[in-house]
């Protein structure tokens, strides 16, 4: 059985390497998935935010 981590928006800046307001403006012009709402929480499936990375590397190194 597998485990899926589940990433705060600090966390997910983190490896971005950008501010919070920006993963923000990142899922809004829908380059990051949307974050699962708990409560008010917001949380990225890890597996999920680490391909929209690699994705993104991906385009930029074209």
């Amino acid at each position: 059985m597998s485990t899926e981590y589940l990433l705060t928006i600090d966390e997910a800046a983190d490896r971005l390497r950008v501010h919070r307001s920006y993963v923000y403006k990142l899922i809004y012009a829908g380059v990051l998935p949307q974050p699962i709402k708990l409560g008010r929480a917001a949380r990225f499936k890890a597996s999920e935010l680490d391909q929209a990375i690699c994705a993104l590397s991906t385009e930029h190194a074209q």
